[in-house]
Formats: structure tokens, sequence, C-alpha cells
């Protein structure tokens, strides 16, 4: 797709200063501080001493970390950029040997804008790499964080988002050529919750996770104890997030978009708008291609070739339709469960629709207990060149009775002014430097310069 120009940047910029009434001052202290070596203290200190609109410099190199860099401090974020030398000249190893923060550990803060560029963090090895958050956690309230051009390699968890927070992760490379135990799932993204449901739509606007012009590779190798199995999602959202996954290479993985899990922390994703991604496979391990399991999905202009790809739809489910999950307060939907709708009552086929964040019912904003329509749709699709359909997989009559096509789901373009896609590339893409210069604090003289904190101890 065309990339779209002329202004974001300053757009950007304008909006958030008129919006908190403010002008752009006539000098702006923005600096560049240099982190004075490749270790979590000197990290540290330069994110310490930096204010907002700074970029703290990491230097080139490779180094392992036993803890990460806000280990101890659980610091929130700035408004500030850091940035390494590049993919692959920045290096950090993951060799945490019991439960810390990550390597990366970023709380983010609503109005505080932050980006992570130019690293690799890198698990190959390290037996305990991301078992703990990733290879970086972002939690927190910021909504217009950026992660771009990083490399994250071989552990099972890679990037963790959880809580109320969003924004873009983009031309980063995810990598997966071994095992730690489980399988290679990359991201996980836990969302704010519940309370999502009692918020309209966001579809087609900035308010959404969005995952853009990434590329993916899992190998053979990365499954649970390095056994072919097939279970590679690169992103599994739930607990009412609401992600845009678009413009990505993905070979040998999956997105699976998560229905209700084990406790009441993890509701179903809410909103998944997925288009315009290549998906690939090398035909040894099976794969399913796309599986929405809660809420509404958006599904278009996505590529896919290979022939192990089971099954061969994208795959609407509801798994509270024929059996409880292990651990899980939200029960069976049999007609009788007060999480959903019941319209259809107990002992009849489909019991309990409209089900609790089921594929179609995306929201509950007036408090009623039963979620309002909100239906799926698929378009212009492919599996090696023939159309590929959005559907129920048909295991159980239950599930089928309450995912019907031409009512929760569609298998053609939405109405005029159900859904338009957002700005591409996404405006944080273009608009960064113009977004840190209106964040920037005041001047006290003028000019910018590069500061390099002392080293700490090891």
């Amino acid at each position: 797709m065309a990339r779209r120009k002329g202004g974001l940047g300053l757009w950007l910029a304008c909006c958030l200063l008129g919006a908190s009434g403010c002008f752009v001052p006539a000098a702006l202290c923005a600096e560049t501080r240099t982190a004075a070596s490749l270790t979590p203290e000197a990290v540290w200190e330069a994110i310490n001493a930096a204010k907002d609109g700074d970029t703290v410099q990491l230097p080139a190199g490779t180094a392992v970390w036993s803890k990460g860099w806000n280990t101890g401090h659980g610091a929130k974020m700035k408004a500030i950029t850091i940035q390494g030398a590049g993919i692959d000249k920045t290096v950090i190893g993951d060799d945490r040997a019991k439960p810390d923060a990550a390597p990366f550990f970023l709380v983010g803060v609503e109005g505080k804008p932050f980006r992570v560029t130019g690293i690799t963090l890198d698990g190959t090895g390290y037996r305990n790499a991301g078992n703990w958050g990733g290879l970086m956690t972002i939690n927190g309230t910021c909504k217009n964080f950026r992660i771009d051009h990083c490399k994250f390699r071989n552990t099972d968890h890679m990037l963790e988002i959880v809580g109320d927070t969003y924004g873009l992760v983009d031309h980063c490379y995810f990598e997966g050529t071994e095992s730690h135990g489980g399988n290679v799932q990359p991201i996980v993204y836990v969302g704010p919750g519940a309370p999502n449901y009692r918020k309209p739509l966001t579809l087609g606007t900035a308010q959404a996770m969005y995952l853009e012009d990434n590329e993916v590779y899992i190998a053979e190798a990365a499954g649970a104890n390095g056994k072919r199995s097939g279970n590679n999602p690169w992103i599994a959202p739930s607990n009412g997030a609401r992600v845009v996954i678009r413009h990505n290479k993905i070979v040998n993985a999956e997105l699976e978009i998560y229905g209700p899990g084990k406790n009441q922390k993890e509701y179903g994703c809410q909103t998944a708008e997925i288009y315009d991604n290549q998906f690939s496979l090398d035909d040894r391990t099976p794969q399913i291609i796309i599986s929405v399991a809660a809420g509404v999905g958006i599904v278009f202009n996505n590529t896919a070739t290979g022939t192990s790809y089971r099954p061969r739809l994208i795959q609407l489910q509801n798994h509270r339709a024929y059996y409880v999950m292990r651990g899980s307060i939200f029960g069976k939907a049999d007609g009788t469960n007060p999480f959903d709708g019941n319209q259809i009552p107990a002992g009849q086929v489909g019991a309990g629709y409209p089900c609790m964040g089921q594929p179609g019912r995306g929201t509950d904003v007036d408090g009623d207990g039963i979620f309002e329509p909100s239906p799926c749709y698929a378009w212009n699709n492919t599996l090696n060149g023939q159309k590929l359909l959005m559907g129920v997989d048909g295991r159980d009559p239950n599930e089928a009775a309450q995912i019907k096509e031409g009512r929760d789901f569609f298998n053609e373009e939405p109405p005029e002014g159900y859904y338009k896609p957002y700005v591409y590339p996404h405006p944080l893409q273009e608009g960064w430097e113009a977004l840190m210069k209106s964040v920037a604090a005041p001047a006290a003289g003028s000019g910018s310069s590069t500061t390099t904190p002392p080293a700490s101890k090891p």
C-alpha cells in the first residue's frame, strides 16, 4: 500500500499541543545522553538522568545481563527515546537465574510517549531467558509508545504487553529457532479486562495496539522440547485487548485471538483487525492461519501459502460451547450461566447465546448482561491463490449454533459506516521527532548537548 505523507508529524505535534493549550517554546532542552557502557547500571544512569524529549543512546557491542536496567527501581517511563546502534549492533543477552524484571521493563505513563529502537534482545542458549516477562515487558497507561527496528530472539515469550496501554510495534524481527521448554509464542498482550466491554468499539482508530511491518520466523525446533507441535502463535491477545495486525510477514506462525481464559482476569480479546499480512508455512509443521475465539474480527487482504494449514479457513471458535477450561470461573455456555445472554435456553442446541464476548459480540455498553451484536467480517483473503473463508470448524453443534454466518459473521465487506481502516503507516512512524519536540522541557539556555554519565561499577 502506498505510504501516506504530508505533515503527519506536524499534525501530531499540533494536536498534542493544541489540546493542552501550550505553545512551542523558543528553545527546547532535548539532549542526547550516551550510556557509558552496555551494562544495566550504565543504561539506568543514562535513563535516570534523562528528561522529557531526550534521547538515551546505547553503545554498540554485546553484553549479557543477569538483571534488567529497571530491576530494583521500578521507575516509570519519561517521554524519551532509548536508541541502540542498530539491530545486531547493540546486542543484549538475557541470562537471569531467578524471577526478576525483564531486561527492558517499561512502565508507561499516559501523556509520556516513549520509544525503544535499534537493539537486539537475545535469549539464545540461556535456559531462563524470557521466562519472567519476556525480553521486554510493557505495562502502565501510555497510549502512544513505539518499539521499532528491534530484534527479539530465542525465548518462548519475547514481548509482553499488559494493561490499559497500547502503541506501535513496527519493523521488528521475531526469530525463534530453539525452545526453552514450551512453544515459542513471541508476543503476549493482556488488555485491561472487563472495563473495555463497557466502552464503545474503536475500530479503525489509533485506540488499539498496532503491529505493522514486522517479520516473524519460527523454526520447526521451536515447539515444546523441540517437538513439532504447530502451536506457535506470533501474538495471542486476551483480556479485552484491541489489536491491529497489518502488513507483516509471518513464517511458520499463526494468529490466535484468545477467548475467555483460566481466571477472571483473562476475558477474551475484544477486537482484532487483521489485514494485508503474508503468511507462509514450510509444510513440515501443521499450523492454523488465524483463529478468532472472541469479539470482533475484521480480516481482509491476507495471503497464505502452504499445504499443511489446518483447518483451511479463518477459524471462529467459542470454547465455552463444549468444554470448561480448567481453573476458569466462566464455566460452560449452557443457557443457565449468568455470564451469558441465554436467549437460547438450556436444553436447546446453542444454549447460552449470545455468549459473553463470543465472536460477533464485543461490547456490553449498557451493562444489561447481553452483549450487543458486532459481527465479524472477512473478505479478499487467499490460501494458495484460492479464496479463504471465515467459518466455524464444526466440531460441536452448540458452537455452530452460537456462531452463525449471516448473523455473527459475514464473508463479505462490511456495510458503509461499520469499518474503515486507520491511516497507514501509523502516524507514530513518521511523526516521532515532532512528537518528541512537543513534549521536551523548556531549555534554560539554548541548543542541545551530548552528556555521558559516569559509569557505575558492575
